[in-house]
């Protein structure tokens, strides 16, 4: 808090604008890199002891260290490339023998970290330290033992001294993880919006500032807030996955459910001699309009006759009210995203709960979203404004969002 403080006192008052965004971004929750070690630990809520440079030092070579893989071919480092923003450039994870991940998971970046709240794509873990745990010992990724990874680096005797040195105690998997998480702690980069946000008002040109401005006005500040502009909860997503509720007015939203609600249960009372003959009936009681937008919208990748059946055996309420428009859980892992749901992931306890991602250095990290299905910066940013925030953004509108995510990207930090 103390740090903040001090940035909101040395900001230069005559760039009344500026000012006035300034003071908007951190409102909503928006905060800069730390600019010196001593800011950071406080920032961390940790100390020097425990964040000591020899640790760091340690932590580095073991995050670039293949003897922590079975086949000895790769390291942490390998999926988490600093030539491309952290993570790997590709659609899925590649790990042990070649195999991707399972459920088809793109690398997240491991830049900035620190900074998140929640771990792995279901916010399964809560530390850095818990996290690094994973991806050493999954079958499909570094596919190692704890055991194997203590043999491993007591065997090589440069490591023996390190970890007396740091730990005063014999190397073990805890303390592994440990030093590994020290030095993602400090894998951190910083832009110009940094410097922004620490008034230097010249740091950001105007079209960039339109675009923070954006950023936050049209809601994507919403999730992505904090030093990371993300990493620190886990949201639903896509809240809006029906073309219909993305786009329309939720009085329309409303009146639209009500009507279709109505319609599903004059079906019992009534016998058709076919699927054809329900869909005539369906644009009688919708409309030719809503039937076709119904059709396209959230049942836009199934079969016609896979989505008159969905559509019409059931007229379960409870469905009705979580906006699942009764579709049956088979079928939920092939249609939910607005994209392919490649791998059938759907987060936190299958529940579309997803950690929200950081943003910083997102211009470097594509592909996007949790299967790397969106190839362009710009076509995701136009899913989420449809589809968590119910805003169709203009081009112009993109093109200043990205310009703002570019004045984000920065250097690695020399702590």
């Amino acid at each position: 808090m103390r740090y903040f403080l001090y940035i909101f006192l040395t900001i230069r008052l005559f760039a009344n604008d500026d000012l006035e965004l300034v003071k908007l971004a951190y409102n909503n929750g928006l905060k800069p890199v730390p600019s010196s070690f001593e800011n950071l630990l406080t920032v961390l809520n940790t100390t020097s002891k425990e964040l000591s440079k020899d640790k760091i030092i340690l932590g580095k070579k073991l995050f670039f260290e293949k003897e922590l893989s079975l086949d000895r071919d790769i390291s942490c480092a390998s999926c988490h490339s600093f030539d491309k923003g952290g993570a790997d450039g590709k659609l899925t994870a590649i790990g042990h023998k070649n195999q991707k991940n399972p459920f088809h998971l793109n690398t997240p970046t491991v830049l900035n970290s620190v900074f998140s709240k929640k771990f792995f794509w279901n916010g399964r873990s809560e530390t850095l330290k818990n996290q690094a745990k994973g991806p050493l010992q999954a079958p499909f990724e570094m596919a190692i033992t704890k055991e194997l990874a203590e043999q491993r680096i007591k065997e090589k005797e440069e490591y023996k001294e390190m970890f007396q040195k740091v730990y005063g105690q014999n190397i073990s998997f805890e303390n592994i993880v440990d030093a590994i998480a020290a030095y993602e702690k400090t894998i951190i980069t910083r832009g110009r919006f940094d410097d922004f946000l620490a008034g230097e008002f010249d740091a950001m040109n105007k079209p960039e500032k339109e675009g923070l401005k954006l950023f936050i006005t049209k809601g994507c500040v919403g999730c992505h807030n904090g030093i990371g502009l993300g990493g620190e909860v886990l949201r639903r997503f896509p809240l809006s996955y029906h073309r219909i509720w993305s786009m329309a007015k939720p009085l329309e939203v409303q009146e639209l459910q009500k009507r279709y609600k109505d319609f599903l249960s004059r079906l019992d009372e009534l016998s058709f001699k076919d699927n054809n003959s329900k869909l005539n009936y369906m644009k009688f009681a919708l409309g030719d309009e809503n039937t076709k937008l119904l059709k396209e919208g959230f049942f836009h990748q199934i079969e016609e006759s896979e989505t008159l059946q969905v559509m019409i055996t059931s007229s379960c309420t409870k469905c009705h009210e979580k906006n699942t428009n009764h579709i049956q859980q088979d079928l939920v892992k092939k249609i939910a995203f607005p994209f392919d749901n490649i791998g059938g992931f759907l987060g936190d306890d299958a529940t579309q709960y997803f950690k929200v991602p950081l943003l910083r250095n997102i211009v470097q990290t594509k592909p996007y979203f949790h299967n790397g299905s969106v190839e362009k910066l710009e076509d995701a940013i136009k899913i989420m404004g449809r589809h968590q925030s119910r805003t169709d953004l203009t081009d112009s509108e993109i093109d200043k969002i990205i310009l703002f995510l570019k004045a984000v990207d920065g250097e690695m930090v020399e702590y």
